[in-house]
């Protein structure tokens, strides 16, 4: 409202200033006739002159300076009185002509009650001092004349009164539909830089916020520190108890950092599962990584609904000014990347950014850039590793990897691009290369080989998620003439888990089909025995990591043995994965289980060569 007011007050300012070089050349033109023909003498010309000169003057300079001052109103009008005054002393016959005219008109352009008082005072001042003080016999005026100059100064007079009271009303109505219209802007500048679910800073805000910190923290040779902070597994808390819990837990996270925290310390929420916080940090470094860890400590905290308790922990990224960046956007994005680094890393802890990640992420943008151009350049193979039937030792199926050569020779490793294919959706087009691929392939090679074997092909969540996924498959499986029999979906508990409905619909219908599921690395995820039961799969996979010391270790032995017992008795199949040694071989044989795959038999074989280790076979 105070900016309303200043802004009409500028404008008036403006039209008085405007009304008062009018009247200044207007009055100049008066004089000077008074000088030329009605005999005014030089001093009373340059009197006049300099009165006016000195009023335009005064409020020219104070308009410079203080252009929406409320006050600066009266210069004029008090000019024009001091004008008047001249007049009548020197020419009253052109006194009233103009004079309090422009007194009235200068009041209304103000439109301020002190200001019409004033200058309806001065008016009647100026009319009693003519009537009073003035001689009129002296200049000859006549008793018509002195009643026509009182008449029309009555008139201006009860005008003005008029004019003051309807644009009092006026105004009145003015600025309440401009009060108005600026609680609205408020409220939709406040909508516009807060969260609307946890009532905190968005995103936009802490961008500002930052930035204002970066010029302050530079001027006082400080730094600034940007924390990302994300709230690990928050999906399952969705997907297991609603989007309405959910959002009572952001809330209830937002309420403990701003109640938890340093009061000088910015909170926002990015988006989702985000947050952003901003802080003023000093040059000791053992300090700063104190306070960070202070603060990480402090965002572990259970979560209770209905009685239920859920961990919340989370993941952070930091970044520093002006260590890591100059502007906000790269703090931000460093704090980001570092993040996403602690993420990657195993979750549940903190991330300070460092060249290393800058290196890192220069990386993947190039690998991204290669990889969208990939398959489109024939860049992706297959290579086969076979799996062998326990009891009989012959080959039951291959398990079809997807390798990608850069058309340097040099090969990337999946570890490094597949979460990358995943992130930029990518994955989804590779996905179903690789599945007609394997399709096309397994079924060229039945037919020179006159086998029948397996084809395994690891599936993408994003895959999965595809509404027409199954259907895709279908139409592969016609367009290659392979046996659905034949084919073998893996998949990992955890991206089953992750989206269980739609996964067992789809996985349901192919099944009714003939294509089998394998669980891909059990027991490298939730390895919850509901879920073995919950799963549409045929096949159980055992993870690596249970294989690896059966040969040295009793309890991984018995694990292991416990795995294969369970799952065979509930009518699945078993294969171990990766197995190296005899040793480990003898033992599975030992204990039943039904497939092995691993170095000890082959390492996955580019399609020539695994074709012709089939046929010696």
């Amino acid at each position: 409202m105070d900016l309303l007011i200043s802004e009409n007050r500028c404008q008036r300012n403006t039209i008085a200033l405007r009304l008062l070089l009018l009247n200044f050349t207007i009055i100049t033109l008066v004089i000077s006739f008074a000088y030329l023909r009605l005999g005014l003498t030089a001093p009373h010309y340059l009197y006049m002159v300099a009165a006016n000169v000195l009023t335009l003057s005064a409020y020219i300079i104070f308009y410079s300076y203080r252009k929406d001052s409320g006050w600066i109103g009266y210069i004029p009008i008090g000019g024009q009185f001091l004008n008047t005054i001249l007049l009548m002393m020197f020419v009253p016959a052109v006194t009233n002509t103009f004079s309090s005219i422009y007194i009235v008109v200068v009041a209304a352009v103000f439109m301020r009650r002190k200001v019409m008082f004033v200058a309806i005072s001065l008016v009647l001042a100026a009319d009693a001092y003519f009537f009073l003080v003035v001689d009129t016999k002296k200049f000859g005026l006549s008793s018509q004349i002195l009643t026509g100059i009182l008449t029309w100064s009555l008139l201006i007079i009860i005008s003005m009164l008029l004019v003051s009271s309807n644009n009092r009303k006026l105004m009145e109505r003015f600025f309440t539909l401009q009060k108005d219209t600026l609680d609205k802007a408020e409220q939709i500048k406040h909508m516009a830089s807060t969260d609307s679910l946890t009532l905190l800073p968005n995103r936009f805000s802490a961008y500002e916020h930052l930035e204002h910190a970066i010029q302050q923290a530079s001027a006082a040779n400080r730094r600034v520190c940007v924390i990302w902070v994300n709230i690990d597994n928050f999906q399952m808390i969705n997907d297991s108890v609603g989007y309405a819990t959910g959002d009572q837990y952001l809330r209830f996270f937002a309420r403990k950092m701003v109640h938890t925290f340093t009061p000088g310390m910015h909170v926002s929420r990015s988006e989702g599962d985000e947050f952003n916080l901003i802080l003023d940090v000093g040059d000791n470094n053992k300090d700063f990584i104190s306070t960070v860890h202070a603060i990480w400590k402090a965002c572990q905290s259970p979560f209770q609904v209905a009685g239920v308790s859920y961990p919340l922990k989370v993941s952070m990224g930091v970044a520093l000014y002006p260590d890591h960046g100059q502007t906000a956007e790269q703090l931000l994005k460093c704090a980001d990347v570092a993040m996403r680094k602690a993420k990657a890393s195993g979750k549940h802890q903190f991330r300070i950014f460092d060249e290393t990640l800058r290196l890192d992420q220069l990386y993947k943008r190039k690998l991204e850039n290669a990889l969208q151009g990939a398959l489109a350049q024939n860049q992706f193979t297959l290579h086969f590793q076979s799996q062998i039937h326990v009891p009989s030792g012959e080959v039951k199926g291959y398990e079809a990897l997807l390798r990608w050569q850069q058309p340097d020779g040099v090969y990337i490793p999946p570890s490094e691009w597949i979460q990358l294919a995943e992130e930029t959706g990518l994955i989804v087009p590779i996905g179903y290369w690789v599945l007609q691929t394997a399709c096309q392939t397994t079924k060229k090679w039945q037919i020179a080989s006159q086998m029948s074997f397996t084809i395994s092909v690891n599936i993408s969540a994003l895959q999965l998620m595809q509404y027409d996924f199954a259907d895709q498959v279908l139409a592969i499986l016609v367009e290659t003439g392979l046996d659905p029999r034949h084919l073998v979906l893996e998949l990992t508990e955890t991206l089953l888990i992750q989206s269980i409905e739609t996964s067992t619909n789809h996985l349901n219908f192919l099944r009714e089909k003939g294509v089998r599921i394998a669980l891909d690395d059990f027991g490298k995820g939730f390895s919850s025995l509901s879920y073995i039961k919950q799963l549409p799969a045929d096949i159980i996979k055992i993870d690596k990591s249970f294989i690896d010391h059966i040969d040295d270790s009793t309890v991984d032995r018995v694990i292991m043995e416990s795995i294969i017992s369970l799952v065979q008795r509930i009518d699945k199949e078993v294969i171990a994965e990766g197995v190296e040694k005899q040793e480990q071989l003898l033992i599975l044989q030992a204990v039943g289980c039904d497939f092995v795959q691993g170095y000890y038999f082959s390492k996955p074989l580019p399609e020539h060569q695994a074709f012709h280790t089939l046929v010696q076979a």
